[in-house]
């Protein structure tokens, strides 16, 4: 069994083993009322890919080069990939899943970008203790080859890609605008498809093994024994009875699947975006609190700030200042200890973004004497 399918089948255990019913609901990933197969981008990235598939194993040459690069650049495209991955470390680690856990930046102007994403999740996966699968992103993601490739930004002979209108490809190094696709792209479609496949199987194997119902403890968002629905044709969603009270009875809430309309429904429930909000960005700000440092990418870090920055909740400003001012001494420290002197002198442009943000944060509620003094003296 390779590396790769060993620590997925890892976390989709550690995540069920930690809180089934969060499990559970990053499964359904429910966004609201809607029909089955259609609420999810996954359906149609599973039919879409392995319709790829047979197509690029029956072609050879430049045909099999463009339906490569198409499974290559799809794959690394699906939004609830991201999601249903980020959410399943999250849980493992002890916090709530999301079903937008990437869905908007920092002021909500626009959809967060497949990089911006990657680099979210590459810190999660680090905290999960998920190194081969940092190691699959990182080895077999390159922007150049998605973006060409989706913005007609290629040519092709029989054995090589050539970008266009494109930064160079760093391939051992060395940035090149071109490669050998028998060299270079077929290996990374190859561990692709691979991951595609374990994926797909653990996923799918998952939501089909709730066979019986089965009642569990939760948090939605107050403590709840809800019951999650099985059947032969696996999950169903879940209930809690008797949870509220209309018209003086009371009755069932949740989220289960109604076959007459072949539809996902939420029943007796309220989902209010500012409190899912709280609630994520409250857990966001707690993981970061328990770490030590940040190990592989700042930028979901950077990207929380600015949503705390823009949400103006001053207890939450706090916190994201005390973050700040910690993980910016932390590379200060470094800094100071730092024998040589070409890293050492590197280092105050590290260091400025975090100490600068805090001030900006807190210089109308906190004293930033000292903080400031540390700036001018990194600035010097």
């Amino acid at each position: 069994m390779n590396k790769k399918y060993i620590e997925l089948n890892q976390l989709f255990e550690e995540a069920k083993n930690k809180n089934e019913f969060e499990f559970v609901l990053t499964l359904i990933n429910y966004r609201g009322m809607g029909t089955k197969k259609l609420t999810t981008n996954l359906n149609e990235w599973f039919e879409a890919i392995e319709f790829y598939k047979e197509l690029y194993h029956s072609n050879i040459g430049k045909k099999k080069t463009r339906i490569g690069a198409l499974i290559y650049s799809t794959f690394f495209e699906n939004s609830d990939f991201y999601n249903i991955i980020g959410s399943l470390c999250r849980i493992k680690l002890g916090y709530k899943g999301s079903s937008s856990l990437y869905w908007k930046t920092r002021k909500y102007e626009r959809l967060l970008g497949i990089g911006e994403k990657q680099d979210f999740l590459l810190e999660l996966l680090n905290d999960a203790n998920k190194l081969t699968l940092i190691s699959f992103f990182e080895e077999n993601h390159f922007k150049e080859i998605r973006n060409t490739f989706f913005h007609s930004a290629y040519s092709l002979s029989e054995e090589e890609y050539i970008l266009h209108d494109s930064d160079p490809i760093e391939i051992n190094g060395i940035g090149q605008s071109s490669f050998n696709v028998e060299e270079f792209l077929y290996p990374k479609i190859k561990n692709v498809i691979e991951f595609f496949d374990i994926f797909k199987e653990l996923y799918l194997n998952s939501f089909d093994s709730y066979k019986e119902d089965k009642q569990v403890e939760g948090f939605f968002p107050n403590p709840v024994k809800p019951i999650i629905l099985g059947s032969e044709n696996g999950l169903l969603g879940f209930k809690i009875e008797k949870s509220v009270q209309i018209y003086g009875e009371w009755q069932d809430s949740g989220i289960w699947y109604k076959e007459e309309y072949d539809m996902w429904a939420g029943h007796n429930i309220n989902i209010y975006i500012e409190n899912v909000e709280t609630i994520e960005i409250k857990d966001q700000l707690t993981r970061y609190e328990n770490k030590e440092d940040i190990k592989k990418s700042n930028k979901e870090f950077h990207n929380l700030v600015d949503k705390v920055k823009e949400r103006n909740n001053p207890h939450e400003i706090i916190r994201a200042i005390n973050l700040l001012v910690k993980f910016g001494e932390v590379r200060d420290k470094k800094m100071q200890a730092e024998e040589n002197s070409y890293k050492k002198n590197n280092y105050p442009k590290i260091i400025l973004p975090y100490y600068k943000k805090a001030v900006e944060l807190g210089n109308h509620s906190t004293d930033m004497t000292s903080l400031k003094n540390r700036i001018k003296e990194l600035e010097k």
